[in-house]
């Protein structure tokens, strides 16, 4: 099961406290078509669809596709310092 660090769960929370969501949105790991920006993935905001699967705890859930969620079983969603600067990463075992 897709693993969801504290610390990146605690940056949702700041992104929440920053820029609320509207009613029936929530915060989603998206891949591309729907990402649009640099890299391989990253959060976009969107509505629940039937197949998604909710992780995280409380207010800060993220969505994730039931197919995408079954590549990323032994994956970890963490917020980290690198090289190219802060930001959410995906690392998969």
């Amino acid at each position: 099961m897709l693993k969801i660090s504290q610390v990146a769960i605690n940056e949702l929370e700041k992104m929440l406290k920053k820029s609320p969501l509207d009613k029936g949105l929530y915060y989603r790991l998206a891949i591309k078509p729907l990402w649009t920006g640099p890299g391989d993935f990253g959060i976009v905001k969107d509505k629940k669809l039937t197949s998604d699967l909710i992780f995280g705890e409380n207010a800060c859930n993220l969505l994730v596709d039931k197919e995408l969620a079954k590549e990323l079983t032994k994956s970890t969603f963490d917020f980290k310092e690198t090289p190219q600067g802060r930001g959410f990463t995906l690392d998969v075992y």
